[in-house]
C-alpha cells in the first residue's frame, strides 16, 4: 500500500520510478535511511501474460548489484534471461569478433530483462523496505534549502521535505531543468527501431549484432527462445521501415542480420525512438542530484545505457554509507559521487562515437584494416579478456 506524504524530513527522496531511480531508493532504504519516491504515473505492474516490450541488457556488475539489493531471483522469475555469448561482425570487412562466458570464467555474459519486470519488482520490494511509496504524483515547485530541500505539489501543498532529493525523471528530466543544470546534446539524427521477433534458427543464448554502413543491428536473446532487436538507422530510413509490411519488415531484417539466424518468420508491431546522446555539465546543485538518463544517454550500439544508470545508482548508494547517513545531501558526498561518475561517463559517450564513427566510413582500405583489428582482438586473448571485462562490467 502507497503511503501518504509525510511532513517529516526524509534522508532520501527520489523522483521517478524507472530502474534506476528504484534501484536508489531501495538501497538508501536497505540501510536503514528514510526514503521516499514520487512517480507521475501508475504504479508499475507485471503480468506473466504481458507481451515482452521494452528490453535491457544487464551486465554482471549490474546483476551482482541487484544481487545485493535482493531482487535478483525476481527477475529471474519474470523472464530475466542469461545470455553466454556475443557475437559482433562488419558487413563491409572480414572482421568478427565472438565473446563466451565459459572462455571468461563466468556463468553468463549478461542478462535481457523488461524493463516492466525490473521496475515492477523494484516498486514491489520498495514497498516491503518501507519506503513511501507516491504514484501518480506529479510535483509543481522546488524550494531548496541549506539543509533541506522541499517538495510542493498542486495547490502549494507540502509532498514531502528531504535533505537529499534525487532526480532520477528520465532524459528530458524536469527536475534538471528545474534546478538550471546545463545539458551538452548531441542529437545523431537516427532511430533505433524496436521489434520482438521470431526466427527461424534458435538464438543459441547468443547476443548478435552486425554493423552496416550507418545502420547498427542488435538482436537480443529472450526467454521464450525470440529475439529483442533494435535497429539503429537514419531517421529517413528508419520511417521508411517502420511503413513496412509485417512480411517486409522481416524479410528486410533477416538480410541486415545476414540470415545469421534464419528466416525472420513473425514480428511484433514495431516502435522506434530517436537517438540523442546527453551530458549534464554537472550531476548536483544545491541538495539535488542527477543519475540515470537525467544524467547522461548514450548510443545504444553497446546496450550500456541501463548499465551506466545503474553504475551511478551503485556508487550513489555507496557514498551513503558511514558518516553520509547523517547528511546524504551534504556537498562532500554529492562531489564525491559526481567523481565517481561524471568522467566514466563522458569516457563511456567518447567511446561509443569512436566506434560508431569507425564502423560507418568506408574509406579505401578501411573495413579491411578494420577487420584485422577485430581479428587481432578475437585472437591475442589478454588484449580481448581485458575488452571483455570492461564491457561486461567485471573489471
Amino acid at each position: 500500500m502507497s503511503q501518504h506524504p509525510s511532513k517529516d524530513v526524509l534522508d532520501v527522496l527520489v523522483v521517478g520510478a524507472g530502474a534506476v531511480g528504484g534501484a536508489i531508493a531501495l538501497g538508501a532504504a536497505r540501510q536503514g535511511l528514510r526514503v521516499g519516491l514520487l512517480e507521475r504515473n501508475t504504479a508499475p505492474t507485471f503480468h506473466e501474460v504481458m507481451p515482452v516490450t521494452r528490453v535491457a541488457t544487464l551486465n554482471i556488475a549490474s546483476m551482482e548489484f541487484f544481487a545485493r539489493l535482493g531482487v535478483q531471483d525476481a527477475l529471474e522469475a519474470r523472464r530475466a534471461h542469461a545470455f553466454s555469448g556475443m557475437s559482433v561482425w562488419d558487413a563491409h570487412g572480414p572482421g568478427h569478433i565472438r565473446f563466451d562466458a565459459d572462455e571468461l570464467g563466468v556463468p553468463a555474459l549478461g542478462w535481457t530483462v523488461e524493463h516492466a519486470a525490473l521496475e515492477a519488482v523494484l516498486w514491489d520490494e520498495m514497498e516491503a523496505a518501507g519506503v513511501a511509496l507516491w504514484p501518480e504524483t506529479e510535483w509543481k515547485t522546488v524550494d531548496t534549502g541549506p539543509d533541506r530541500v522541499d517538495v510542493y505539489g498542486n495547490g502549494h501543498a507540502l509532498l514531502a521535505s528531504a535533505r537529499l532529493v534525487v532526480a532520477a525523471d528520465g532524459a528530458q528530466s524536469s527536475l534538471r531543468t528545474r534546478m538550471g543544470i546545463p545539458v551538452h546534446e548531441q542529437d545523431y539524427h537516427a532511430r533505433g527501431v524496436v521489434a520482438t521477433v521470431t526466427t527461424e534458427r534458435p538464438h543459441e543464448d547468443t547476443a548478435w549484432q552486425r554493423f552496416v554502413d550507418d545502420q547498427i543491428i542488435a538482436f537480443l536473446p529472450l526467454a521464450d527462445g525470440r529475439s529483442s532487436i533494435v535497429w539503429s538507422q537514419p531517421e529517413l530510413q528508419a520511417e521508411d521501415t517502420l511503413a513496412l509490411d509485417d512480411a517486409a519488415f522481416c524479410e528486410a531484417l533477416g538480410t541486415v542480420i545476414d540470415h545469421r539466424l534464419g528466416a525472420i518468420t513473425a514480428t511484433s508491431r514495431r516502435a522506434s525512438f530517436p537517438l540523442v546522446a546527453r551530458h549534464a555539465q554537472y550531476y548536483h546543485a544545491g541538495r539535488v542530484a542527477l543519475a540515470g538518463d537525467a544524467a547522461h544517454t548514450i548510443h545504444p550500439l553497446a546496450g550500456q545505457g541501463l548499465n551506466l544508470g545503474l553504475a551511478d545508482a551503485r556508487a550513489l548508494v555507496e557514498r551513503l554509507y558511514g558518516p553520509a547517513r547523517r547528511d546524504p545531501g551534504a556537498e562532500t558526498v554529492l562531489r564525491a559521487y559526481t567523481r565517481d561518475r561524471r568522467a566514466e561517463n563522458a569516457f563511456m559517450q567518447r567511446a561509443m562515437d569512436g566506434f560508431r564513427l569507425i564502423f560507418a566510413t568506408h574509406a579505401a582500405g578501411l573495413p579491411e584494416l578494420r577487420g584485422l583489428g577485430i581479428r587481432l582482438v578475437d585472437q591475442v586473448a589478454p588484449i580481448k579478456r581485458r575488452l571483455a571485462l570492461r564491457a561486461f562490467g567485471l573489471d
